[in-house]
């Protein structure tokens, strides 16, 4: 039964870490966060990055199930709960843990919309997107930046990766895809992404 259960999860769930999408935008989240305050602040948001990463990697593990699971799993945990513990030593605002509150609506909506209707839906893609860019005002609450601030990454960042998302999405169920051209894509889409990124902060350093 378990693994039936397992099998049938697994179509539902491809293995998000090979999803290289969604490390693009959780990267270049953590990355915007990072570099919304700079300065002494720059060590300690990068270790609050560190533990959104530990999470997904937890969650991803969760798709392998019944498969060997467990190691990705405990490595994963073990980024999660040691990176904040470090970014708080470090001077880390420890309120940038209530983002994780946070980002608990939009990745509990894309797991349940993946289930019901199939992960490449759209909105199981657009609530996935917005639970990872939800990295980049925590990342900036632990560097010390203004929480305005962060909200404002986040209403830049989110909207423009989510309408990518869909983009790309729309794309390769009009033509398909083969490995060639779904890696020139993302190459493509990860260009955009940095390029936006590094337009919002400039935006937000030019805010008064």
């Amino acid at each position: 039964m378990d693994a039936v259960l397992g099998r049938r999860l697994a179509r539902r769930f491809p293995d998000p870490v090979k999803a290289h999408g969604a490390w693009v935008y959780l990267c270049v989240s953590i990355l915007a966060g990072a570099l919304t305050e700079l300065g002494q602040g720059f060590l300690p948001a990068v270790f609050a990055g560190a533990g959104y990463a530990g999470v997904f990697l937890v969650a991803s593990a969760f798709a392998l199930w019944p498969g060997p699971w467990r190691r990705r799993f405990l490595i994963g945990l073990a980024f999660a709960l040691l990176s904040p513990a470090v970014a708080i030593a470090l001077g880390a605002d420890p309120t940038f843990l209530a983002y994780g509150l946070v980002a608990v609506f939009p990745a509990g909506a894309a797991a349940w919309f993946a289930y019901r209707r199939g992960v490449q839906s759209p909105p199981a893609l657009l609530f996935g997107v917005a639970a990872l860019v939800v990295a980049a005002p925590s990342v900036a609450c632990a560097g010390g930046a203004p929480r305005a601030m962060g909200w404002i990454l986040l209403a830049l960042l989110a909207p423009f990766f989510a309408w990518r998302t869909a983009r790309i999405r729309a794309l390769l169920g009009r033509q398909g895809w083969d490995r060639a051209r779904l890696r020139a894509v993302g190459w493509r889409e990860a260009l955009y992404a940095v390029l936006w990124t590094f337009l919002a902060l400039a935006l937000i350093h030019l805010l008064p």
